[in-house]
């Protein structure tokens, strides 16, 4: 049935792509990582990266998922057009591991956008109290409860998981109904909601009395900051992940253009639509409004603190909050399942190429294996152990690991000249002089710098590892989830390696 799937506009697959880059990390991460490391002066590295890290790595993936497109739309499809062999079997492999296991606790997540949406549209949300701090503490205990964080197993007696399902059944819904009919109409609905949603909220925040305190606290630059590699590193992650690139989402959604299909244009235009909305919307919304109310203490909070716990408690003390809650959650709620909506494609294209399936039979399949792993993941999450690593090994580790083997074959393996060839085929504008030796040289030793970083970084690689050793209850649900990673991308490599030898690749 994929074979047979097409885009049915140009705008379709722009805004499909832009969407499913367009998340929470743009709302919530980016303007606490803008006000964290320096402000106005982040722009300067941020801006950097985006140009010699995240527009390469973007557009390489559009020019070759298209390039790839005469041989099919799964991950081992794709790259069997640029490798062959064990290399082909193990990168494959990670490319369908990587959005299907980001998806089963980002779902987790967009449950929780869902569950506080309805709950501020019905004014169950309330936690004024006599101090802001006791407000906060009220806003953080429901936070607790809902998503069952204080001990194993809690988010099982939580009224989350009707949510989580609720969830499961819009995404596998899109899913099953197509490409065109499914992942672009819905993208032609959500991403005008988004950003009507989002004008919403930015009205409403600069309607606020001395809210030029809260925009001074995130936009007036401590150019010192520029001085200290950590800031250069944030920038770099954030564009990185802020792109989604790395996922093997854009390398499957690629492959359904035509070779008529501008994929330069197209590609920029996603990738500008997504940092539009992230320094627009996301850095003029989260950070002021919440330093307005809550003083500097806003960015002590971390993603998570600062998007329920934070900014519920600014509601609370906001003149018609629970209309506003419930905008700004819905606003999330509608950007998350944008996200994760794509990242289930990967895995469906590969049942239906692979093993010649039914969307309805590949999409059960894929529902009934991803859900049992977001049970594990709501089971243990406890202080988020279970989604806090399986994000830091997939979403953090394994992203980075596959973006820069995807920039190496297009550098190196394709080469640049040709891809800047087969780019221009059908495009309106040329690929920046300087490109190819950009992509072949300065991107991948950025690539590389960062993950090294971070490798040798306390709060990265050698962090986790740490908390893997505690022997406490936390670093058994850690080994537990390294394990099942482990598990789970040998099971995908059998069946890779299976479809492959069938059609003797």
């Amino acid at each position: 049935m994929s074979e047979k799937e097409k885009w049915g506009s140009k705008l379709g697959v722009i805004l499909v792509v832009a969407s499913g880059a367009i998340g929470l990390g743009n709302f919530l991460r980016f303007p606490g990582q803008a006000a964290k490391f320096g402000g106005g002066a982040f722009m300067i590295p941020y801006i950097i990266s985006f140009l010699l890290l995240g527009l390469p790595v973007c557009l390489s993936e559009w020019i070759m998922g298209r390039m790839a497109s005469e041989r099919g739309h799964s991950s081992p499809k794709v790259f069997s057009y640029f490798l062959s062999g064990i290399p082909l079997r193990i990168i494959s492999s990670l490319a369908i591991l990587i959005p299907i296991m980001i998806y089963t606790y980002y779902v987790f997540v967009e449950a929780w956008c869902l569950a506080y949406a309805v709950d501020f549209f019905f004014g169950n949300m309330n936690f004024k109290a006599s101090s802001i701090s006791e407000t906060t503490k009220l806003a953080e205990l429901h936070f607790q409860k809902i998503i069952g964080s204080k001990n194993i197993g809690d988010a099982f007696d939580s009224k989350i998981l009707p949510y989580v399902f609720v969830c499961y059944l819009l995404n596998f819904y899109l899913v099953f109904k197509g490409i065109s009919k499914g992942l672009e109409k819905f993208a032609k609905f959500a991403v005008p909601v988004l950003l009507f949603c989002s004008v919403i909220m930015l009205v409403k925040v600069f309607s606020l009395d001395n809210i030029s305190t809260g925009l001074g606290r995130m936009w007036n630059p401590d150019w010192s900051a520029l001085l200290k590699p950590k800031v250069w590193i944030a920038a770099c992650g954030q564009i990185f992940f802020s792109l989604s690139v790395g996922f093997g989402i854009v390398l499957t959604l690629s492959s359904y253009l035509e070779k008529k299909d501008d994929v330069i244009l197209s590609g920029l235009s996603a990738a500008s639509l997504n940092e539009f909305v992230e320094v627009v919307f996301g850095g003029l919304i989260t950070i002021p409004v919440g330093f307005l109310f809550l003083g500097a203490s806003i960015v002590s909070f971390g993603t998570f603190g600062m998007g329920f716990i934070a900014l519920p408690t600014v509601f609370s003390e906001m003149t018609g909050g629970n209309f506003f809650g419930g905008i700004w959650f819905f606003l999330l709620f509608i950007a998350a399942i944008t996200s994760s909506v794509t990242m289930i494609q990967p895995g469906i294209s590969f049942l239906e190429e692979g093993f010649h399936l039914k969307r309805k039979k590949s999409s059960s399949i894929l529902f009934l294996f991803t859900f049992i792993i977001t049970l594990f993941i709501v089971y243990f999450n406890k202080d988020l152990t279970a989604l806090d690593h399986t994000d830091f090994w997939v979403g953090t580790f394994l992203i980075f690991t596959l973006s820069t083997i995807q920039i190496l074959i297009y550098g190196w393996k394709l080469g640049p000249e040709i891809g800047k060839e087969e780019g221009e085929k059908g495009s309106l504008i040329k690929l920046p002089i300087g490109f190819n030796f950009v992509i072949k040289y300065i991107t991948p030793l950025f690539l590389l710098s960062i993950f090294i970083a971070y490798l040798i970084d306390e709060d990265g690689f050698r962090g986790y590892l740490k908390q893997m050793q505690n022997g406490d209850e936390k670093s058994n649900i850690a080994i537990s989830v390294f394990v099942g990673i482990i598990l789970i991308y040998f099971f995908i490599y059998y069946l890779v390696d299976k479809t492959l030898k069938k059609e003797k690749l």
